[in-house]
């Protein structure tokens, strides 16, 4: 072979090998999946699932040096659920997914063939050879091209993905993957599970009828305080019933709205609207800034961290938890602790104007704070939790989503909670004070609830 032929046969290949790294990409929509895929050329035959903003798994599937990278850009619940209505069984979900990737390798294969050819055309017509040389590099591309796909799927693993590497927060949700070994099957007890919530949820505010009204009713100003919600839709239900049936004027969510930091912004948005009422929220370790961000164009959402906002002439203070500012979804080491509590201190030491209440995730960040502020609200622990102490109230609403998805694998109860506040309504020259707190337990596995109705004074709480 002489040197012109090894360097014609040299551009087909770097052309084609170009248009393929470069331009072989492809946009899917999958069950309500919008889905990236792409082929990047490597030195490693390996596939990366992106999950933004969680992380990436990786495993090594194939021996052809080509990257399989796909992106997961949004999630249509709303096609989802209508999905799941026509489709309960199991096997057929199963079936459907599969023609459906099935059907997009097709037009990935189709459109990297495609690539492969016009890369090494074009690789030739750069060189300026003849027509014939020319469609040469085209049939020399068009088997190279062929030769890696035949390559991929001839070696490729599908049980790699049974030890993935993780990256990014997915690092710390290895579960992730048995809950989908568990398989689709988990779906439909899921769905029972929601419907019962909503049985529930009608049940107990049908019965709370009963239950007396504070003193002085119309000088009341009504707050929720919700937390932990975790991605779990069945809080917004919960929410609004509270919300529709004790005429709430504003609610206060202290973080974690989502699980693992993922914007899903349709479900989100389109709950919140539901509800009729102010909503103040401040972030949890498990929110990431694009949550953040996407909170804040919300209409009735206000985003709180190191400002104070005025409502129903109550001063509700808020601060963001520090680990939803680096990505990370583990709760903030004691250093990021101690930063944010000097941070909250400092703030106290310099307003004019008190807090009514103060609204932080973490209920280590705000221990020493007993006693500068009358309401403490926090949330984290999945506890519920209320106590008076130093002149200061301080109540963990616990978890309004029973802990998200997780609460949906553990065999122990978690319940759906969340406080009611009833705070005497500012005028004639007097502030307002936390009168009494109706506590609300909804039970996630059993069909039993559970309020208290808790009333303070300045010796202490009388339930």
């Amino acid at each position: 072979m002489n040197l012109k032929k090894a360097i014609k046969i040299m551009c087909a290949v770097m052309g084609s090998l170009f248009f393929i790294h470069f331009f072989d990409s492809l946009i899917v929509n999958v069950s309500g999946m919008e889905f990236i895929i792409n082929l990047k050329l490597s030195w490693k035959g390996y596939t990366s699932i992106v999950l933004p903003p969680l992380g990436v798994l990786k495993a090594t599937t194939h021996k052809a040096p080509v990257q399989i990278n796909i992106v997961l850009q949004n999630i249509n619940l709303d096609f989802i659920k209508s999905i799941l209505d026509v489709a309960p069984n199991k096997r057929e979900l199963i079936l459907m997914f599969k023609n459906q990737i099935n059907h997009t390798l097709y037009i990935l294969a189709a459109k990297t063939v495609l690539l492969g050819l016009l890369g090494a055309a074009f690789g030739g017509i750069v060189l300026r050879l003849k027509n014939k040389e020319v469609v040469l590099c085209s049939v020399i591309g068009l088997l190279i091209t062929i030769l890696l796909l035949t390559s991929v799927f001839a070696t490729y693993n599908m049980d790699a993905f049974n030890t993935p590497e993780y990256s990014g927060t997915l690092k710390a949700a290895p579960w992730i993957i048995n809950l989908l070994n568990k398989g689709i099957s988990q779906i439909n007890e899921l769905g029972q599970q929601l419907k019962n919530m909503s049985d529930n949820i009608s049940t107990v505010f049908s019965k709370m009828d009963g239950i007396g009204p504070i003193d002085g009713n119309d000088e009341v100003i009504r707050v929720l305080h919700v937390s932990d919600i975790h991605n779990n839709p069945a809080a917004y239900d919960f929410m609004e019933q509270v919300v529709k049936n004790f005429k709430v004027d504003f609610i206060i969510d202290t973080g974690d709205i989502t699980d693992y930091g993922t914007p899903l912004e349709n479900m989100i948005i389109k709950n919140l609207a539901k509800l009729s009422v102010k909503y103040i929220y401040v972030s949890g370790n498990h929110d990431s800034q694009s949550v953040i961000n996407m909170l804040k164009k919300a209409k009735n959402v206000a985003v709180l961290d190191g400002k104070m906002i005025n409502i129903d002439g109550i001063n509700v203070l808020g601060f963001s938890d520090p680990a939803s500012k680096t990505g990370d979804i583990e709760p903030p080491d004691e250093m990021k602790i101690m930063e944010q509590n000097l941070k909250i201190h400092e703030w106290l030491d310099i307003s004019h104007s008190e807090p009514d209440i103060l609204a932080v995730h973490n209920p280590k960040i705000t221990e020493n704070l007993i006693g500068r502020v009358p309401v403490i609200l926090n949330g984290h622990t999945h506890k519920l939790n209320l106590f008076q102490r130093d002149g200061s109230i301080v109540i963990n609403a616990g978890t309004t989503g029973a802990a998200g998805i997780r609460g949906f694998q553990t065999n122990s109860d978690i319940p759906y909670s969340a406080v009611l506040l009833y705070f005497k309504k500012p005028g004639n020259n007097q502030k307002t004070g936390l009168m009494a707190a109706d506590v609300i337990k909804i039970s996630n596995l059993k069909t039993g609830f559970q309020v208290e109705r808790v009333f303070f004074n300045r010796g202490g709480r009388t339930p």
